[in-house]
Formats: C-alpha cells, structure tokens, sequence
C-alpha cells in the first residue's frame, strides 16, 4: 500500500515537473546560428556640404557617423565599428534569435537597433537606415545574396523611386525596398551592361549605364541609391544616382 502510494506521489511530481520544464523551454527564445554583415549610411541631415578630403586619395578624412556599437555574445561584451557605405567585416552569430546593439558599453536601454533572425537564415546583408540624425535607432532590411544559383544577382532599389533595370537590354521593374532577383549570361561575353531608368508618370528616363565584369559563379548584390546631402542653406538634397556592388 506504501509502496503504491509512493510510486503515485513519485508520477505526480514527475508529471509537474516535466510539465513545468516544457512550459520553461516552450518560454525559452528560439535560438539561431547564421552568418551576417552590417551595411550602413549616415543620415542625410548629418551630412556637412563640404567635407574635408584627402589629398592623395580624395576620400573623406572624418567621418560624421555615430560608428560604435555594442552587443552580446554569449557571456561576453563586443565592439562592432561601422563606416558608412562600408560593410562590416563577417560576424558568426549563435544565440536568441533576437539581437540588440547599443550605443554604450554597458548595453543600457534604449538600444540602437534590434535584429530579428528567421532561423532558417543562415547568411544575410542587414541594410540599416538611420531614422534621426542623431544616428541612435534604424530601419533594418534584410537582403540573401542567391547562394547556389549561379548567373543570378540581386538588385535592391532604395530610392524610394520606381525603377527599372536593364541587363544586356532586358528590363525588369524594381519596386522600391524590394529586394528583386535578376538573372545574366557571360557567354561569348567578358561583361554585362546594366541600365538603370526612373519611371515617371509611364514614360522611362535613363538615370545610370555601367558594365561589370562577373564570372559565371558570381551572385553580385547590386544597391541602388540616391546620394544625399545638405545644401548651403541645409536643406537635404538628392543628387546623382549611385550603385554599389557588392
């Protein structure tokens, strides 16, 4: 009878604590592991009109740009640096699927910007827009380069313009924020001609022709944008249309 009843009093309380250990991992946030870089610009209001430059090389000498974070790996505290139009390096990424940097060492609220990993990710470009110009909080928008499709690029229209892109002369629309993928051939060929045109009220204008020269592995990543900054008088301006190979 003792026997009996220890062996019920044992179900039970084995029953409660696998109960209350599913509920704790059901609770726990999922985890992921993924590769990932960082690509980032500067707000437009951040921007002087008269950046001072390097003589030998013509880049900038200071850059306008709130460019340390800080994050959590693990048990251990990381710096990252970003540059504006600059990728940062590969990071190597496991843990909570949701991923917050911050602009102080101590990691305190509020942060900069947050990541929300899909766990089926496994490589991804993270482009972030500053909201303000004080540079401390971010759009994010995920972009997959097309591993394992060769002759296949993505192009990214971040314009905020409906364009279209021409490859070897065939077009195909680009809606703005929307990573679109496009495909190419380098047969008999030792590059492709890319065009790029604005559409406006139906009628196309021609904004931008460059070559690039790929092999027939490659899955370039092209973005597509404006370049801002602020005149004289420091109003933001929009000025030639740029696109950065990636």
């Amino acid at each position: 009878m003792r026997l009996s009843r220890f062996l019920f009093v044992f179900i039970s309380c084995a029953t409660s604590a696998s109960s209350v250990f599913g509920k704790v991992d059901r609770d726990k946030p999922p985890e992921v592991t993924v590769n990932f870089r960082l690509l980032v610009w500067a707000h437009a209001k951040s921007q002087s009109s008269s950046v001072t430059t390097s003589f030998k090389t013509g880049e900038p000498t200071e850059v306008r740009f709130h460019s340390a974070f800080h994050y959590r790996d693990g048990n251990v505290t990381k710096e990252l640096r970003l540059l504006p139009g600059k990728p940062s390096k590969n990071i190597s990424y496991a843990g909570d699927a949701t991923l917050s940097f911050f602009s102080n060492p101590n990691l305190e609220s509020p942060y900069a910007f947050s990541i929300s990993f899909d766990p089926r990710w496994k490589e991804v470009l993270l482009l972030l827009y500053p909201k303000t110009s004080s540079e401390k909080t971010f759009n994010c928008l995920p972009v997959f380069r097309p591993i394992g499709q060769p002759s296949r690029g993505i192009a990214v229209n971040l314009t905020g313009n409906q364009l279209s892109l021409a490859v070897d002369g065939r077009q195909q629309r680009l809606p703005p924020w929307k990573p679109t993928q496009f495909p190419f051939s380098i047969r008999n060929k030792d590059h492709i001609r890319f065009g790029v045109n604005v559409i406006d009220y139906g009628k196309t204008k021609p904004l931008l022709s460059v070559k690039k020269f790929f092999d027939s592995d490659d899955s370039p990543i092209l973005l597509l944008r404006r370049e801002a900054f602020r005149d004289s008088k420091g109003r933001i301006k929009h000025g030639k249309l740029m696109m950065t190979t990636l």
